[in-house]
């Protein structure tokens, strides 16, 4: 913020012309301040980037020249957007202190000297910004909180896994078996939501903005969306899956083996090969995901593809427990033919 200082005026016409007509030598000399135990500072030496952090001022300054009699010098405070306040200062032999309390924002300071029949003779203007410590905080806090949203919104998100659905990838709650009791809390994760699409509706609180997309889903990669629930009055629900069938892809699980498009898969993450066989053709704007944890898993076998825009992140880290650390990989898959995968004996 800058501390603005304005030329000495004399009924609104330049200084020099009028001091000179008038009042040649009345001006305004060393106006300076200070603040708390601080160094007395000329108001022209402020730095522009100053903003006060304490209230209350010590204003001291000298006119130069004889003052008329009768003459009097009037200090109007004008703290933007709020009521003005005036007061005359006693000038003896020229010399003026005064006490001044800032407002937060801008003050506009304006000294000016009357005479007797109020008319302005002398005046210096200028400008002085205050920011009391709660307005910083508040500042701090709501930029915080505003950063928080946006990074939490377009970039990273910090997710819990609940259930043994992606299982050995990723584990869920543990409990003993027979006494119900927790020995194994979720692992933590954090998700890239930048990975595919910028939600500028962040998470649909602006649903009038647009989703920018940069690309689509690879098969393998780990995925973090919103539940496509058809009961719409049902609390939301995110769910993590792994992408094993892209848009317009056909999907044939037989035997334990997924084939897409007749391709069969290499799934090394899998806890252990699908019992039952599904089949069925991806929707364009929509994925087909599976947990590997394939037998323990509600995913697209049982509730159908899951729409593009639900689509939140990529898993991508993997932050605890500790001892389990480290990146979340995608697995590149490389389509192979049916013969090249072992068929289970019929």
């Amino acid at each position: 913020m800058t501390v603005v200082t304005e030329s000495e005026s004399l009924n609104g016409i330049s200084p020099d012309t009028s001091e000179r007509r008038e009042l040649p030598s009345l001006r305004f000399r060393d106006l300076s301040i200070r603040h708390g135990k601080g160094p007395v500072v000329l108001v022209e030496q402020v730095p522009p980037d100053e903003v006060f952090s304490e209230a209350t001022l010590w204003l001291s300054g000298h006119l130069s020249g004889r003052l008329p009699d009768g003459a009097r010098l009037e200090m109007v405070h004008i703290p933007r957007g709020r009521q003005k306040f005036s007061c005359d200062l006693p000038a003896e032999r020229g010399r003026f202190a005064s006490a001044l309390t800032l407002c937060n924002g801008a003050n506009d300071i304006s000294l000016q000297v009357f005479d007797v029949e109020n008319t302005v003779l002398c005046r210096r203007t200028f400008t002085l910004f205050y920011k009391s410590a709660f307005r910083e905080w508040n500042e701090t806090v709501f930029i915080a909180f505003v950063l928080a949203i946006i990074i939490r919104s377009l970039v990273l998100q910090a997710f819990w896994i609940p259930t043994g659905s992606m299982e050995n990838t990723l584990l869920g709650e543990g409990h003993n078996v027979r006494t119900g009791a927790l020995e194994r809390a979720g692992d933590r994760i954090l998700v890239n939501k930048f990975a595919y699409v910028a939600d500028l509706t962040l998470d649909g609180r602006l649903p009038f903005l647009p989703k920018i997309w940069f690309s689509l889903p690879k098969r393998g990669d780990i995925v973090v969306f919103k539940y496509p629930d058809k009961i719409l009055t049902n609390p939301p629900r995110d769910f993590i899956k792994r992408v094993v069938g892209l848009p317009g892809e056909h999907i044939n699980i037989t035997d334990g083996v997924v084939h897409v498009d007749g391709a069969a898969l290499t799934e090394p993450y899998i806890k252990e090969p699908p019992y039952s066989d599904f089949e069925t053709t991806v929707p364009p704007d929509s994925l087909f995901v599976m947990g590997d944890n394939r037998n323990n898993s509600a995913d697209s076998r049982f509730w159908g593809p899951m729409p593009l825009g639900n689509l939140k992140g990529q898993a991508v880290f993997l932050y605890w427990p500790f001892r389990r650390i480290g990146p979340i990989h995608s697995y590149e898959h490389l389509p192979v033919t049916a013969e090249a995968v072992p068929s289970a004996s019929h």
